[in-house]
């Protein structure tokens, strides 16, 4: 029984041990793939780096207010280094694909698989949100300086209003891009013109409800005497009313 059972161990281990020695290579080739994989995403992350910094790109974020904006979100990197650092990592998620099929995970390699099929509607998100970004700001400012022309008072917070408008479109255009149920984001923006119009509406009556009374009493008066001309008075009706009036005082 003894035998038998040094046996089964014996069988045992060598099972064991012909599985790692098959698998060995396997994670040998995906530590050399994981290798190769980061020096190359760090050679692209500094190439792409510096094609930025020569196209100057932090100077058009600059005139286009996005890095103010990251900076409102306490973010201290620049715009170049930021899509530096998105092409470092899909550089980096394409070895992982790489890794789970040279180990034969297949669960593995159909993830990151995923999460890069999924990557080309985020870029075309973010093209969306920079359009509309650019396209905010140029019908913003157009009707800022028109406004001015014209004297109107606000015209500088019409012009910011016609930019974020515009830039919230946009945002709701591209989370549809990417699948994001957007009925909420449109809800709360019918919510809040609603609001605002009601607010405004509600301004111009409380605040112009004498030259609103004025008008109707026009309106009433032309509408009772179709000729134009006020009801004459008592006192007009009698040109001699004042005459005999001054006669009787001296009297």
């Amino acid at each position: 029984m003894t035998e038998s059972f040094r046996t089964i161990l014996q069988k045992a281990w060598f099972v064991v041990a012909e599985q790692v020695a098959n698998f060995l290579p396997k994670l040998l080739a995906g530590v050399i793939v994981l290798l190769i994989g980061f020096v190359i995403a760090r050679l692209v992350r500094g190439l792409t780096a510096r094609f930025f910094v020569a196209v100057r790109l932090d100077r058009i974020s600059d005139r286009l207010g996005i890095s103010a904006f990251l900076a409102r979100g306490d973010v201290r990197y620049t715009v170049a280094e930021i899509l530096a650092t998105v092409i470092y990592w899909l550089v980096l998620l394409l070895s992982f694909q790489l890794l789970g099929l040279v180990l034969g995970l297949e669960g593995l390699a159909h993830f990151f698989g995923q999460i890069l099929g999924y990557l080309p509607r985020l870029v075309v998100a973010l093209v969306i949100i920079l359009a509309g970004i650019l396209i905010g700001s140029f019908f913003g400012g157009a009707v800022q300086v028109a406004a001015s022309n014209a004297g109107f008072p606000a015209a500088k917070p019409l012009g910011q209003t016609v930019k974020y408008l515009i830039s919230f479109f946009a945002l709701v255009m591209a989370l549809e891009e990417l699948r994001i149920a957007t009925q909420l984001l449109v809800a709360t923006l019918q919510i809040v013109i609603a609001a605002v119009a009601l607010a405004l509406a509600l301004a111009f009556g409380l605040g112009c409800k004498d030259l609103a009374g004025e008008a109707v009493r026009r309106w009433v008066s032309r509408t009772s005497n179709p000729s134009g001309g006020e009801t004459p008075s008592s006192d007009e009706g009698h040109p001699n009313a004042e005459t005999t009036t001054r006669s009787s005082t001296r009297t």
